[in-house]
């Protein structure tokens, strides 16, 4: 996604595809008691998750205890942790999961204020941050997530569906129609 003005361009870079290799390894230790393996998961996910996170919460309060409460569950899956093979969307599903948790807990919507900011790595420019922050929250909740999960994550239609529990095909139609909200809301055309 990009913003142009007569003199601000910013690019969103998307994230490389994955190797799940090593996180498979590392699930693999953590399956066998290594609590090291825990330390290194989330040094490698915990950005990404927060981002999921605060996209379906809006707060960042809320979007750290949904990353905290992800990372205690896997902490005591044990021999579960083996037949996964998608790390990184085995834990936006877990994430997700206690999101629905914390709605059904609070008996909310979970339209809250935006707090935080899961764009500042992305952008340089402090009020092109701002614009593209404002665009996102004006997003409906299901759009809003697969914008995130997809630009800022890197996800796959496929593995978004999966991990928001959607066919595919929703999943990028939830994205197109997201993506040509922000556009619009941005002055794109």
């Amino acid at each position: 996604m990009t913003k142009t003005s007569p003199s601000l361009v910013i690019t969103v870079e998307v994230p490389a595809e994955r190797d799940d290799r090593r996180d498979r390894e590392l699930f693999g230790l953590l399956a066998r008691g290594d609590s090291g393996a825990l330390g290194d998961i989330y040094d490698r996910h915990a950005a990404p998750l927060f981002r999921h996170a605060l996209a379906l919460t809006r707060q960042a309060a809320d979007a750290e205890d949904l990353v905290q409460a992800a990372f205690v569950k896997l902490a005591s899956m044990g021999a579960l942790l083996l037949g996964v093979r998608k790390p990184a969307s085995y834990l936006h599903r877990m994430l997700r999961a206690a999101w629905i948790d914390l709605q059904r807990r609070r008996g909310t919507s979970g339209e809250q204020s935006i707090a935080g900011d899961p764009l500042a790595p992305a952008a340089a420019d402090a009020d092109a941050v701002i614009d593209i922050r404002r665009a996102l929250a004006t997003l409906p909740e299901d759009q809003r997530e697969v914008v995130v999960l997809h630009v800022f994550n890197g996800f796959s239609f496929r593995e978004i569906g999966n991990i928001s529990g959607v066919s595919t095909f929703t999943a990028a139609s939830r994205y197109r129609l997201g993506i040509g909200r922000l556009r619009r809301w941005l002055g794109e055309p």
